[in-house]
């Protein structure tokens, strides 16, 4: 517990888990404190050391338990809810902090969305600055909001709307961290929208593009958005690479990365739902704008039932994803990923693992300890 450490967050996420594991497997000297909420010790350190039970086993199981510390913390709390002296020894031993914990939610109301986006992240800035550590802050490309065209790594607070407060505080959060460039050492990083691993589908998480797959594969043949729209699909083993990578570079500091694919390997929606329709060997469906589903909504409650009518009512939020016209420029993903072979690869050559993964656990309801509808 003595050793020097990396401190991470969001850790029992699914994108933290899967950094979590490849970490320890490309450092055996890597030692990593993550901190973990829960409603006491004893919860918080299940829910830590799950992510490890869950993937690993024997001699590698064994050497994890030994590298890997949880510290039950709460990021809506001063010093991370830890006691003074618990909040300076963690400090004191930390080289490192990758910052990934988030709510994903898009209907929380603004003020606790704030409260663990923004508030949450000044917390950590402050623990990278007592320990005089770099920090590692994985935003989202969705800071975009609702702006158009081509989106810069640079660019950041153009003006733009916000279609939930998920982007909005992530947009906060973000301009925080930019603030504090020129006193603390930082990197940002910004995925786009995150799918399971290339090589095997497995994911936690099936959300966003999952939505019109699901609802496609249990008969609903109508897709709410245009069949032109740019989809912007990166696979969590790329995203996972690439932090891993980036974050060892010399160039790193004070750079804005966009883990996307951008216009150069992003699919369009059409493009997708015809390897959906190739897949479960059906008709391409028929796509429709987003504001007429809305006025259908009557309808669709009416003439839907169960576990369909579930599904649509739950996937709502993720309409608006299906009708952007926006692309996220990686030049500065690409110069830092020159010359590693790690690179995006394009959604056509994995979809169907995706796919497999998808309905082989139900879309995650056959996962240790379930998942969605």
């Amino acid at each position: 517990m003595r050793d020097q450490t990396t401190v991470i967050t969001g850790a029992t996420g699914f994108l933290g888990r899967e950094l979590v594991l490849h970490m320890l497997a490309a450092d055996p000297a890597a030692h990593l404190t993550l901190l973990v909420r829960g409603r006491d010790e004893a919860e918080a350190q299940a829910r830590g050391l799950s992510l490890l039970t869950g993937q690993l086993q024997g001699a590698a199981l064994a050497d994890a338990s030994v590298r890997v510390a949880v510290v039950r913390a709460d990021l809506e709390r001063d010093r991370l809810g830890l006691t003074q002296k618990a909040y300076d020894d963690l400090a004191g031993r930390t080289t490192a902090v990758i910052h990934g914990a988030a709510s994903v939610s898009f209907s929380l109301p603004i003020d606790e969305a704030r409260a663990i986006n923004v508030e949450g992240t000044r917390r950590i800035l402050g623990l990278a600055r007592q320990a005089g550590a770099h920090l590692d802050y994985v935003g989202t490309a969705y800071v975009a909001g609702e702006r158009t065209g081509l989106v810069l790594e640079a660019e950041l607070e153009c003006g733009q709307g916000f279609r939930n407060t998920y982007e909005r505080s992530k947009c906060e959060a973000e301009a925080l961290v930019r603030s504090r460039a020129g006193e603390q050492s930082l990197t940002i990083y910004r995925p786009s929208i995150i799918v399971g691993d290339s090589r095997t589908g497995r994911t936690a998480s099936f959300k966003v593009l999952y939505w019109p797959l699901k609802i496609f594969a249990r008969g609903f043949r109508v897709v709410p958005g245009r069949a032109d729209t740019p989809m912007d699909v990166v696979p969590s083993d790329f995203v996972v690479q690439a932090i891993a990578h980036l974050r060892q570079q010399p160039g790193r500091e004070g750079q804005v990365y966009h883990l996307c694919a951008g216009p150069e390997r992003s699919a369009t929606l059409g493009a997708l739902a015809g390897l959906a329709a190739e897949y479960f060997h059906v008709r391409a469906p028929f796509f429709v704008q987003p504001r007429l589903f809305v006025r259908a909504r009557p309808l669709v409650d009416r003439f839907t039932w169960g576990r369909l009518r579930r599904i649509l009512v739950a996937g709502r939020v993720y309409t608006p994803y299906l009708s952007l016209n926006l692309s996220f420029d990686t030049r500065n993903q690409r110069a830092g990923l020159a010359g590693s072979g790690i690179e995006v690869p394009r959604v056509e050559d994995y979809f169907a693992n995706l796919f497999r993964f998808a309905i082989e656990t139900d879309w995650g309801k056959k996962l240790p300890g379930g998942g969605g509808d």
